[in-house]
């Protein structure tokens, strides 16, 4: 039977396949470390301990190849999104790269020469903080997209592989969001005797890490099951070339909240407040965006996941025609000795 999935599979704009999915995992890892580091560099540099050009100089380096991770990762967008998305990538790193650069001018200068450019420091850290909060989201809108893409029909995983892959994913978002719930909980109850605000930061960076890692996941397994030949509804193909838009909203919601979390958990587990410009409001936000965002998916993850085997129902389709083929001809033998 001919499918619409069997139809878009030679469509060259449908279908991520196992290689460029790899290396879309890798450069959203890289970009999450790299946008982690300079963030938490540039607050520390707000110290006046390592107030030199030396953090600066590797802060351009760490907004350089957060910025070229994030154009990786959004490479396998259709042409028009790509651009527009390659643009604002390069007006987000190139305000963060001003800021650095003058950061690094400033250095050394007279108190008359740091007065005049006050003015521009202060709307470059304006806009820097808008960076901080724009930035994560637009990548993770860009990874949503990327990894919802179709799987190739011939790259596409068993439905007994995708069910123990949609496990694992959907157990990695149970966790994830588990654990920050924990920490909330711990802290509210025993905030000043069993656990310091340090430590809880640090799990929630950790919490958010992993629940990262599991949404992409989740969202990858979807894809293949929407790829596979199947006539379930839940498993159907479709036509766009995408997975359905509810599991790449709460995909886009578990990245971007996960992003946003693990940075100014990370921040606070070194003693440093958020960069966000929401401060402590974006912070809630962007905890309980993950926790419910973790849990959805995770329940649309399983749902997902095939119940029978495409192949085991070929092989009954065709027991079952071999068997009426036998019927046919013993029916036929049987007709002329009546005759």
């Amino acid at each position: 039977m001919t499918t619409a999935s069997n139809t878009d599979s030679h469509n060259p704009r449908i279908g991520l396949d196992a290689r460029k999915m790899a290396i879309t995992a890798v450069a959203a890892v890289v970009f999450l470390v790299t946008c982690i580091a300079a963030e938490l560099l540039e607050t520390m540099a707000q110290d006046t301990f390592v107030s030199s050009p030396g953090p600066s100089l590797l802060h351009l380096a760490l907004i350089a190849v957060s910025g070229a991770a994030a154009i990786t990762v959004g490479r396998d967008l259709r042409p028009i999104p790509r651009r527009v998305f390659i643009v604002v990538t390069v007006v987000l790193c190139a305000i963060a790269l001003l800021k650095s650069i003058f950061t690094i001018d400033a250095f050394g200068t007279d108190t008359e020469g740091l007065a005049d450019a006050s003015m521009l420091l202060s709307v470059l850290d304006i806009l820097n903080l808008i960076v901080a909060v724009a930035f994560p989201l637009v990548v993770a809108l860009a990874l949503a997209a990327v990894t919802a893409r179709l799987v190739p029909i011939a790259e596409a995983a068993a439905p007994t592989a995708i069910r123990r892959r949609s496990r694992t994913a959907a157990t990695g978002l149970f966790v994830a969001a588990g654990t920050v719930v924990l920490v909330w909980l711990l802290r509210t109850m025993f905030v000043d005797v069993m656990f310091r605000f340090e430590y809880g930061d640090a799990v929630n960076a950790l919490g958010a890490a992993v629940g990262l890692v599991s949404a992409v996941a989740a969202l990858r397994i979807i894809a293949e099951s929407r790829s596979l030949p199947a006539d379930e509804p839940a498993l159907g193909s479709s036509s766009s070339g995408t997975t359905p838009r509810s599991a790449r909203t709460l995909a886009f919601v578990v990245v971007a909240c996960g992003l946003l979390l693990c940075l100014e958990s990370t921040l606070l587990a070194v003693g440093y407040p958020p960069v966000s410009s929401l401060g402590h409001t974006g912070w809630v936000v962007s905890m309980f965006g993950f926790v419910l965002g973790s849990l959805v998916l995770a329940v649309r993850t399983l749902n997902c996941a095939p119940t029978h085997d495409t192949q085991t129902r070929d092989e009954e389709s065709a027991l079952s025609g071999d068997e009426e083929s036998d019927k046919s001809h013993d029916r036929a033998i049987r007709r002329p000795a009546h005759d």
